[in-house]
């Protein structure tokens, strides 16, 4: 019943803000406006999606909190993703140099790596290789490496309608299938997110940098917790959230590698990742929603249901991925 409860409270909380977003987005200043640069949005648009994927998550933890068992790394992740959260709505709403947000994610995570241990990637198991890798000294300084480009790829990638929450929601599921930690929370986040995606792909509200640094930092420390509590019981390999998390990882570092070249700034904001060549094709924003989560779900789906070793899966990926680069370049230069 009191799950229950939490769902509607979550849905009901959503269909308000929506339902009042032009006076909510003008009273907070959380409007996007386009540029003709990279946002080529035709109207205002409120930056409210990340509000409202914050509120279902305060939901959850007061649930947790009065109604569950809510232990130290929880509250932890708690603190951490809200911290996430408010360093993005300060950027939506006022604009913050990306050289600060570095900053403060970086100093953030450090301090919180360093004062919960049971967060730090101590030891990473290959299945390719059949071997154990143990980090010792450079479990922190390994651990907060992974979560910055984690965090900072999925805020990169959220560049147009549903392929940000559409990534979580993957993320989310991939979760409850790989670690077989179907539990309360991750549902009900699931629900939100479908509702917030349909409101995305309505052009009703953007999830904004609150939303996508939320994401990003909560979805790290989750597959962190979970990734440590497996392998205390078996030997799971690191292959398999290397091939969830591949497409914005890849792209990340494909631009960035592409943007110093050109001594650029690697966090100059530009047309170069993956999804705006895709529509630069062009291509609708459906097809392009189509062949971007197919590069999601069809290594996932081997990976889940073949025997292909999860090297080999990495491998061919990026070997596609490179082709497909190659050919939108080419497109683009005709």
């Amino acid at each position: 019943m009191n799950e229950f409860f939490l769902t509607v409270l979550t849905l009901l909380t959503i269909f308000f803000i929506n339902r009042f977003r032009t006076i909510i987005a003008q009273k907070t200043n959380l409007i996007d406006k386009p540029n003709k640069l990279r946002k080529f949005h035709l109207k205002e648009t409120p930056l409210l999606g990340g509000l409202m994927i914050y509120s279902t998550f305060i939901y959850i933890n007061f649930y947790l909190y009065f109604f569950s068992d809510y232990d130290n790394i929880e509250i932890v992740i708690f603190a951490v993703s809200s911290c996430f959260f408010i360093i993005g709505l300060i950027d939506d709403n006022r604009g913050i140099p990306y050289s600060y947000k570095l900053a403060a994610s970086f100093i953030l995570l450090y301090f919180t790596l360093t004062l919960e241990p049971n967060l730090q990637i101590n030891k990473v198991y290959f299945t390719s290789l059949n071997k154990y890798f143990y980090l010792g000294d450079y479990s922190i300084f390994f651990t907060l490496t992974c979560l910055m480009l984690l965090i900072n790829s999925i805020n990169l990638i959220d560049g147009i309608d549903g392929l940000c929450i559409l990534i979580i929601i993957i993320i989310f599921i991939s979760i409850i299938i790989f670690f077989e930690d179907i539990i309360l929370h991750h549902v009900v986040m699931l629900i939100t997110l479908f509702y917030i995606l349909l409101l995305n792909l309505k052009k009703n509200i953007f999830i904004g940098d609150s939303g996508s640094l939320f994401l990003g930092s909560l979805t790290g420390l989750l597959i962190i917790n979970n990734y440590n509590d497996q392998l205390l019981t078996n030997n799971y390999p690191v292959e398999n959230i290397f091939i969830i998390l591949m497409l914005p990882g890849i792209d990340m570092f494909r631009v960035f590698i592409q943007r110093a070249l050109k001594s650029k700034n690697p966090f100059t904001s530009d047309r170069m990742h993956l999804h705006y060549l895709l529509l630069d094709k062009p291509l609708t924003l459906n097809k392009a929603l189509t062949v971007l989560l197919s590069l999601i779900l069809i290594p996932i789906s081997v990976n889940l249901f073949t025997k292909i070793s999860p090297y080999q899966i990495i491998l061919a990926y990026i070997f596609i991925y490179i082709l497909l680069i190659l050919y939108l370049y080419r497109v683009k230069i005709k």
